[in-house]
């Protein structure tokens, strides 16, 4: 689940931004301490999952590290991995937008010794490629440079538990990665959130039809409440930085193949993603044979309130939601053809 489980659970809108240079009194020390926790004062520390797994930039937003603020050149490259390490301090006004980013004292990029001389991607990037963990042209590490052997990192890695910071050479080639596992009292504090909030989610949505939609998948075809009327409708929720969401992907194209000539289930993927680039080259690596709908991100976040990665629902032929599934399990097709059995025959 990427729950955060998988803090590869973080999609970060990046707009145009440009940081105004911090005046010459940031640069005295007092003056930055006090101009620090004058924001902070005025600010609430919040958590990704108290913002969606959703941070919107803007040039408003200050960061800071190692006593003094940052620019944005600065810290861009290693942004989306620093936000998922748990020491990583967010804080935002009223209306819930990010205005300072405390990274941690001791960031591990600069003093990784493997990873000198190569550039930092972001986790969206790491998860595009088509990486294979044995091959001899890149390695994965742990926090402390020990190098890992290949089932010792896909073992981390398909556990959700580990953070990851990727390394690619000047040539775009991947390198390597390092995989921390994330602090255990942070994960049961993340766990119980989300627990929470899946609680929340299922009473919200069980027995009741989708909030109105006319969705429109990457082929152009669309969908609306009355041309799902009469099937069984199974809906994924995902993005392409997501790994759980990646790794069940093969089950869940098994239940599409079984399901391939029965009209009456229809499966619908709706991701976070934008239609474009970054998620065309993610599928032509990656086969996910649901019907795939882009540029869904309001729509999950904002009217279905989906917090939790990936998230699995299943309509009846009433359209009404009649379960619902937040998590990686290997047994999510069966959880999953256990509903469209209970609900075909209705």
């Amino acid at each position: 689940m990427i729950e955060l489980k998988n803090l590869y659970i973080l999609i970060i809108v990046l707009k145009s931004i440009s940081f105004s240079t911090l005046n010459a009194q940031n640069n005295n020390p007092l003056n930055v301490q006090e101009k620090l926790d004058s924001l902070k004062t005025s600010l609430n520390e919040v958590t990704i999952m108290e913002l969606g797994g959703m941070v919107k930039m803007s040039e408003e937003i200050k960061g800071f590290e190692n006593d003094k603020f940052l620019s944005l050149d600065e810290f861009q490259s290693r942004l989306q991995y620093i936000l998922m390490d748990p020491e990583t301090k967010l804080y935002a006004d009223d209306k819930k937008q990010i205005r300072l980013i405390i990274f941690p004292t001791e960031t591990t990029i600069e003093t990784k010794i493997h990873s000198k001389g190569l550039i930092a991607i972001s986790s969206e990037d790491f998860m595009s490629r088509k990486l294979r963990f044995d091959n001899e042209n890149y390695a994965f590490y742990d926090s402390s440079n020990k190098k890992l052997r290949p089932e010792e990192a896909e073992e981390k890695f398909k556990s959700g538990i580990y953070k990851v910071e990727a390394f690619v050479n000047d040539n775009d080639v991947f390198k390597l990665a390092y995989l921390t596992k994330i602090k255990e009292e942070k994960m049961q504090e993340m766990m119980q959130n989300l627990q929470n909030q899946s609680t929340s989610f299922d009473a919200a949505l069980k027995g009741k039809p989708l909030p109105d939609f006319v969705f429109k998948d990457i082929l152009g075809n669309t969908y609306t409440p009355e041309d799902i009327k009469g099937k069984v409708v199974v809906i994924n929720f995902w993005f392409i930085n997501c790994a759980p969401c990646v790794e069940e992907m093969p089950e869940l194209n098994k239940l599409v193949k079984e399901y391939e000539n029965n009209k009456d289930v229809l499966f619908l993927a709706l991701t976070l993603d934008e239609k474009g680039s970054m998620l065309n080259k993610f599928l032509e690596t990656n086969v996910f044979n649901y019907n795939i709908i882009p540029d869904s991100q309001d729509y999950i976040m904002n009217k279905l309130q989906v917090n939790s990665f990936p998230t699995h629902i299943v309509l009846d032929k009433n359209s009404n939601v009649v379960f619902t599934f937040s998590g990686y399990t290997p047994q999510v097709g069966e959880l999953i053809k256990s509903s469209i059995i209970s609900f075909l025959e209705k």
